[in-house]
């Protein structure tokens, strides 16, 4: 799979490289998928709540946790041997992989896009209720009628230049990986990122009032100028809002801080999305 989430926009369609593991090795195959043209309020609702579900779950599989921190300690392993800085564990992180794996598990796909037309991005804003920043994913996937090992599932990523890239990049400062297993197939998902910030408390994903984000912003570090709010779906943040500027209207919304370039310009980041119901 490719290591990074597709831009985002109402609509259109995306190419991307296919990378499956199975019992003959690797195949690849060309993938078109289409970004559905919007996401509803209920859409929303309805993706967290089944991520939230998976994260429990496992989609009707098994999570293996010694795997995942052993895919840890093989991927900091080849890091330093490269000169680059080890990773450190990220619980959100993981929790998003985690999630992401077992739903594919449950579903039976393999692709960045879940079938609704959600990214990892999206999934970072949804489950990620801290962290300000965006996250790069691979994706592994493998069938076979024996355990798969965490040196298998490298060695898949390791014949990818774009997941290896990605694993490997110097920039990278933490990383969270999900690995299930559902009868003879095993699914792999790792996230890498070097966050921007982290909020002072966990942002709830449904807000009944707006002194609940207050509450999340108090005490973010590091310290931002302002925090805009925008539709999760604008990237270029066109159509953002000042937070506290209104009383914000029941909807779907993302964070994005604003961490001021010069006098004139600032730089939209990633935070939590959430609905004020």
């Amino acid at each position: 799979m490719q290591d990074r989430a597709p831009s985002r926009g109402v609509s259109g369609v995306i190419s991307r490289r296919l990378v499956l593991a199975g019992l003959g090795g690797l195949a690849a195959a060309p993938v078109h998928a289409r970004v559905v043209p919007g996401f509803t309020e209920v859409s929303w609702l309805d993706y967290e709540a089944r991520l939230g579900a998976r994260a429990s779950d496992a989609g009707g599989g098994a999570f293996h946790a010694a795997t995942e921190r052993e895919l840890l300690a093989l991927t900091n392993a080849v890091r330093v041997r490269s000169g680059a800085p080890a990773l450190g564990w990220s619980a959100e992180l993981s929790r998003v992989a985690r999630s992401h794996a077992a739903d594919l598990a449950g579903r039976g796909y393999v692709e960045h896009l879940s079938p609704e037309g959600f990214d990892p991005t999206h999934r970072v804003g949804l489950l990620a209720r801290r962290m300000i920043g965006s996250a790069s994913e691979n994706i592994a996937y493998r069938r076979a009628s024996d355990e798969t090992t965490a040196a298998e599932l490298m060695g898949i990523w390791r014949k990818s230049e774009s997941h290896w890239s990605n694993l490997m990049r110097p920039r990278h400062a933490q990383v969270g990986f999900g690995v299930v297993s559902r009868g003879q197939k095993t699914y792999a998902v790792g996230l890498y990122a070097r966050p921007d910030g982290a909020l002072g408390a966990p942002l709830p994903f449904r807000l009944a009032q707006d002194a609940d984000l207050s509450s999340a912003l108090r005490q973010v570090s590091p310290h931002f100028d302002s925090f805009a709010l925008t539709d999760p779906t604008d990237e270029a943040a066109a159509r953002a809002r000042i937070e506290g500027a209104d009383p914000l209207p029941p909807g779907v919304y993302q964070l994005r801080p604003r961490r001021r370039v010069d006098r004139s310009r600032y730089q939209i980041l990633w935070g939590p999305i959430f609905a004020r119901v």
